[in-house]
């Protein structure tokens, strides 16, 4: 039932970043891929922090995807979806666990909101300590989220939502700035007919240019280069009657 024929191989500290790098790889959705781990870390509870996990990944096949768990695990049957009251519990249970862990790095209390935008629920805290942080390190929120996704295991269902940590708007705002020069460099590659390279560390921020570009018809996204030195190209769309022209900027 899985096609395997254009699987990749990725390796990254959290599942998150690995599914996210493979999802660029073969320039497809997240929620379109399938995957196994190849190899884990193990350790204590922050121990993902600092080991690393192997996944191969490849697009699920369009007629099973109603079939497949958020874990990439064939379901026994349909799976019943939670209910709106349901749903509203397990969002004031994610909140009130936002809440305390991000009052424990604090060191005080910490207000998290918890509002359902779309598929995701956000829960954004209002501290200035945190907001630095995360300014500092991008992957303070990915490791939050893989914490809050452990939480609600006990459901055994599908969450209804995708979990997002934000701290005072702080990576909303930088999505928003991320898609707006998406837009931006779309239009010089389209109009100059080269590609263009982006520097990006973060697997976050390449996620969300790639996302951004992926319906665009005039340009297309790619991941290169390994590791820390991997890095994102647009390119223009060519047609038929245009000339060739190299991945060089």
């Amino acid at each position: 039932m899985q096609n395997k024929g254009n699987e990749v191989r990725v390796t990254a500290k959290t599942l998150d970043q690995a599914l996210s790098e493979a999802a660029t790889r073969l320039q497809v959705d997240q929620n379109q891929l399938d995957y196994r781990v190849v190899s884990q870390g193990s350790g204590g509870l922050f121990s993902f922090l600092a080991k690393k996990i192997e996944i191969a990944a490849w697009k699920k096949d369009l007629d099973i995807d109603e079939l497949m768990t958020d874990d990439g695990q064939e379901s026994e049957g349909e799976v019943e979806a939670l209910s709106p009251e349901e749903v509203d519990a397990l969002r004031r249970d994610l909140q009130k666990f936002c809440q305390d862990i991000c009052s424990a790095i604090s060191n005080k209390p910490v207000t998290v909101k918890a509002e359902l935008e779309g598929n995701r629920l956000i829960l954004d805290c209002d501290d200035e300590y945190l907001a630095g942080q995360m300014m500092k390190n991008s992957k303070l929120a990915e490791a939050l989220e893989h914490i809050l996704r452990k939480k609600p295991r006990h459901i055994k269902r599908e969450l209804p939502f995708r979990i997002f940590v934000d701290v005072q708007g702080v990576r909303r705002k930088r999505e928003t700035d991320l898609v707006e020069l998406a837009r931006d460099l779309s239009e010089k590659v389209h109009e100059n007919k080269r590609p263009i390279v982006l520097n990006y560390k973060s697997s976050y921020d390449r996620k969300i240019i790639h996302m951004a570009l992926d319906k665009d018809d005039r340009v297309y996204t790619k991941s290169i280069g390994t590791g820390p030195n991997r890095k994102l190209m647009i390119l223009p769309i060519r047609k038929k009657d245009e000339p060739e022209y190299g991945d060089e900027r």
